[in-house]
């Protein structure tokens, strides 16, 4: 039982470092566009879920562009 956990924790484990990495993008990238609108001296609404990345894009920019689009909200 204990080597069956393990075994499957650990091919879990070698999706988990882009997966990490989309949503740390994707948050550096709204907290980024959230200042650009409010000043860099503005307490930043915790990072939503990151979305599908479209075609072309980086999960930077669509952070920043929801980050934008949440600081014209408030």
């Amino acid at each position: 039982m204990r080597r069956t956990l393990f075994a499957l924790l650990a091919a879990l484990s070698l999706f988990a470092p882009p997966a990490f990495g989309y949503q740390d993008d994707f948050c550096a990238g709204f907290v980024e566009g959230f200042q650009s609108v409010r000043g860099e001296k503005v307490a930043v609404p915790a990072c939503p879920a990151a979305p599908a990345t479209p075609h072309g894009s980086t999960p930077f920019r669509e952070g920043i562009k929801a980050g934008i689009r949440a600081a014209r909200r408030k």
